[in-house]
This record gives structure tokens, C-alpha cells and sequence, in this order.
């Protein structure tokens, strides 16, 4: 039996496609058979990954980032779908991010004799998985995300991070942060779920299933990724110096207990504004101009190679 790898060669600013051989060692070393795939355009992860849930892979291995997981996620989910043949879903981490990985024991970027071992080991676990459905000026759509989502300020982070091609690593981030600074303000948002019931201006909503957003950002830090729930970070205005103290403590997930942060957790959230915000998922734009977001959890969905 044999696993599909899916490569991203352009994750990590290209760096998946400079190690390949590295990694095709490492999964030989450790007695696996495979077979290995590009995807060379936004989305072809997922058909990628769609297409192998027909087959008789034994596992699906996302190789890159946060984005090229989502898309196998996704991929996986249609297949799913499909066929009714639910195929477990693997990791190795070579992204500008890797977010989701900060919620997993002992994983760590560009180890790939660890994530070969984990991948010849077999272990699955079954996790969580975040569906949303946008409705926006320019489109309506439904799909799903694994580590976060971002609404506001936070997606708009990623927006300008799109532009920086020249830059590699947390510097993409950190400049997409300056970017956003003079480019976005805060707009009336509405956040409902379970307990909570915000209508402020605010900076951004930010949902995880995983701890991480942004590449360093604890936007929930105490998220779990196989609880039945989604955790909330909901941060109203502030001004430009306040930010700026509150961005180092978003590092070390310590700006809940702040006075314009509303923390919460729940399997429903429902974010709406009068005023068009962007969105992303997983380090990926969804769309800059959504007027109401629908999100949900859709618990044990995906079973992953631990």
C-alpha cells in the first residue's frame, strides 16, 4: 500500500522544492512507498488531494505550509465525500508560518526524519476541522479550514503579506503587519455565539482550532484541536500605540485578560457588518469584501497521521 505526497515546491519561499531530495531520502529510509505529486497553481492541492481519496492510498501527506494543508484538507473532505472512504491526512511542515503544527507534540518544521517516522508509523488521530460559509460582494462559498480563520485586521495582515514576495520568513509577517497598520480601521462588527454577543468597532474576530495564527500570533492560546469546539478572540478598537503594546503579548498569548479583548469558545459563530472585511483561513485569503461569515465545527472530521 502507498501514501500520496502532495509537494507545494514553491512553500517556504521555495525551499520544499530546493530539499526535495532531502525528503524523498528520508520517506525511503524510513521503508515507505509512495508516490509524489506537484501541485504548480493555487487550489491544485486539492484536486490533488481529491483525486487520491478515488484510489487505494493509505494516506494523504500535505508537504508545505499551513495553505497546502487546507487545500489537501479540503480536497480530502470533497473526496470524502464522494466515495464515503475517509483516508487520513499527514503533515510535513515546510511553510513561512507552519501555525497548525504549534498544536501538535514533537512536530517541528523541516524535520523530515520525524515526519517520515511519524508517517511510516501509521498513528491517526481523529481532530476538528472549521466550516465556513461567506457571504461577500464578489462571492458566496463554503469551505473549510483547519488551524484559523481571521476577520478584520488580522486578515488584512495577510492581504499585504501576499505583496511582499521579496521577503522570506516572519519578515513577510511583520511587514504585512506594518501594511496593515495604515490600511485598515476598525469597522462595526457583529460577533454572536453561545454566551457572547459583541457590536463594536473592532479590529478583528479571530476563531482557531489551533493555537496559533500569523506565524507567531497566540490568538487562542488555549485552543485544542479535538474538543468539539472552536475557540474566539474577538478585539475591539484601539489606537496605534496600544497596539503596538498589546502586539508583543499577542506573541505569548498573554493579551486575553485585556479590556478590549473578549475571549470565548463555542461550536457556532456568526460574524456580520454593514461595511465590507476581509477574510483568510490558514494564511490564504478568502475574500476582502465579506459582508456575513457563518462558522462552524464539524468535530473528528479528518483523522491525522500523528
Amino acid at each position: 500500500m502507498k501514501s500520496c505526497i502532495i509537494l507545494n515546491p514553491k512553500a517556504g519561499r521555495g525551499m520544499a522544492a530546493r530539499r526535495l531530495a532531502e525528503l524523498e531520502h528520508a520517506l525511503r529510509a524510513a521503508g515507505l512507498a509512495f508516490d509524489l505529486v506537484e501541485t504548480d497553481k493555487r487550489l491544485g492541492a486539492h484536486l490533488l488531494a481529491e483525486r487520491a481519496v478515488e484510489h487505494d492510498y493509505t494516506q494523504i501527506i500535505a508537504v508545505g505550509g499551513d495553505g497546502t494543508l487546507n487545500e489537501v484538507v479540503n480536497g480530502v473532505l470533497a473526496g470524502q465525500t464522494q466515495s464515503g472512504r475517509r483516508v487520513p491526512v499527514g503533515i510535513v511542515p515546510i511553510g513561512t508560518g507552519n501555525d497548525f503544527i504549534k498544536a501538535l507534540d514533537g512536530v517541528k518544521p523541516n524535520d523530515f526524519t520525524g515526519a517520515a517516522t511519524r508517517i511510516a508509523r501509521g498513528h491517526t488521530r481523529a481532530i476538528d476541522i472549521g466550516r465556513i460559509e461567506v457571504e461577500s460582494e464578489d462571492v458566496s462559498l463554503v469551505c473549510y479550514f483547519v488551524n484559523g480563520l481571521g476577520m478584520g485586521m488580522d486578515a488584512q495582515v495577510t492581504v499585504e503579506s501576499d505583496k511582499l514576495h521579496y521577503l522570506s520568513g516572519p519578515l513577510v509577517y511583520y511587514g504585512g503587519i506594518a501594511a496593515a497598520f495604515f490600511s485598515y480601521r476598525a469597522k462595526p462588527m457583529r460577533v454572536r455565539a453561545e454566551g457572547i454577543d459583541v457590536e463594536q468597532r473592532l479590529l478583528f474576530a479571530s476563531i482557531g482550532n489551533g493555537r496559533c495564527q500569523g506565524g507567531s500570533f497566540y490568538m487562542t492560546p488555549q485552543a485544542t484541536i479535538d474538543d468539539g469546539l472552536l475557540d474566539i478572540c474577538i478585539v475591539e478598537n484601539m489606537s496605534l500605540p496600544r497596539m503596538l503594546t498589546a502586539l508583543p503579548l499577542l506573541t505569548r498569548g498573554e493579551h486575553t485578560a485585556l479590556p478590549q479583548v473578549t475571549m470565548a469558545r463555542a461550536d457556532r459563530v456568526e460574524v456580520s457588518s454593514a461595511w465590507p472585511f476581509p477574510v483568510a483561513t490558514d494564511g490564504e485569503v478568502v475574500t476582502t469584501s465579506a459582508r456575513r461569515v457563518i462558522v462552524t465545527v464539524e468535530p473528528g472530521a479528518i483523522d491525522l497521521v500523528s
